[in-house]
């Protein structure tokens, strides 16, 4: 009887996805807007309006804007996606017709279950994107361990949900979001659960990679460096003695800046790839390529699409620093006003963009993808 040939492991070749510059921009210096907003609030005693303005204006809003540079001004993808875009839409009338519905039921809760599952909802997307980036470097690596991948994925859910589940169940301002109005009692003890099992998952991907390295298979040095400071970022953020110091406004800038940077870099990676590499008809690619030809020119217009929208909002009273303009007309009962009405429409530019970002990263199923990021260059 033949024996069962065996075959070494092959060594994974950790790699960059654009380069060396250009990866610690996106990871240590999106980690670094998050850490220096933070510092500025919380050491610095700059209050949370002024800086939720910067984040908004510099790095949130414009990257929403990114998502609309590669979808509805790129000619062929309005023609290759046209029934997802313009039907995704639909997310600007979710909020209105929840408010509609609260009025005719002279209740305030079904608007406010919405705004709830919408911020849960925000979160949620930095949590897939933080995986999309992971898998990006593990696909650019040629990682195939089943085991490693899979304890990749443990690693970053358990080390990003953990702490916000310690956060939503302790946190004061959380609380009462969560319609929680008593002092928190058994949370306190699962909130430290919650912590601890996240150092017992990091305890164990750390040993999984001394492991790899005493037997030669190398290590994805890149991947784990991004891992690394999305899961420090969470934990800092929403650990006890550094959240109660900060304004419940600054959660939401803090961690997703790093998010912001990220997306950025990915989608001007992507923007040189495919609509400015040599020999591109930039012609047959509609206004993308004008938005994209240089990036004072692409920020210039995330600045200006971001002014538009949320200068809506402000008149409107929806934003902070905006209450000299705060629309408190009442529409119905139950204390709603026109300002929740565009209070909801607003949240639909958010809700389109997770909805939108679902559908156009999947590297797994669209070959034109890995080519525009280049992930072909992975080894096999």
């Amino acid at each position: 009887m033949n024996a069962v040939p065996h075959f070494a492991p092959v060594p994974l070749h950790a790699r960059w996805l654009v380069d060396r510059r250009h990866d610690l921009l996106s990871t240590v210096g999106g980690l670094g807007a998050s850490l220096a907003l933070m510092a500025l609030h919380v050491l610095g005693g700059v209050s949370g309006p002024p800086l939720w303005w910067a984040w908004v204006l510099l790095l949130d809003g414009p990257h929403l804007f990114a998502t609309v540079s590669r979808t509805y001004l790129d000619a062929r993808e309005r023609k290759a996606r046209a029934r997802l875009l313009w039907g995704s839409l639909g997310w600007f009338v979710a909020g209105p017709a929840v408010f509609a519905v609260s009025v005719l039921a002279g209740q305030r809760w079904p608007f406010a279950v919405f705004v709830t599952l919408a911020a849960l909802w925000a979160y949620w997307h930095v949590v897939r994107q933080h995986y999309g980036i992971m898998v990006l470097y593990q696909r650019k690596a040629g990682e195939k361990d089943a085991w490693d991948r899979r304890l990749d994925s443990v690693t970053l859910y358990v080390g990003l949900l953990a702490p916000f589940v310690a956060f939503a169940l302790t946190h004061p301002g959380a609380r009462r979001r969560l319609g929680l109005m008593a002092e928190p009692t058994w949370e306190v003890g699962a909130a430290h659960a919650c912590f601890a099992l996240v150092l017992a998952v990091v305890g164990v991907l750390a040993a999984r990679q001394v492991w790899r390295w005493r037997r030669g298979l190398g290590v994805n040095g890149p991947k784990l460096l991004m891992l690394g400071a999305a899961l420090g970022l969470t934990s800092l953020v929403f650990w006890p003695s550094v959240s109660r110091r900060m304004d419940f406004l600054m959660f939401t800038v803090a961690v997703t800046a790093f998010h912001n940077v990220q997306y950025h870099g990915i989608v001007w990676f992507f923007h040189r790839n495919r609509y400015h590499a040599d020999g591109v008809d930039r012609a047959a690619f509609g206004q993308a390529p004008k938005v994209s030809q240089r990036f004072i020119v692409y920020a210039l217009c995330g600045l200006a699409f971001t002014l538009a929208y949320r200068t809506l909002g402000c008149g409107m009273g929806v934003h902070p620093g905006c209450g000299a303009f705060d629309a408190k007309v009442a529409l119905g009962g139950a204390g709603l006003t026109l300002r929740d009405l565009m209070e909801g429409f607003i949240w639909g530019f958010a809700l389109h963009h997770y909805f939108l970002d679902q559908y156009i990263w999947r590297v797994r199923k669209d070959a034109g993808l890995n080519q525009d990021l280049k992930l072909h260059t992975a080894t096999a």
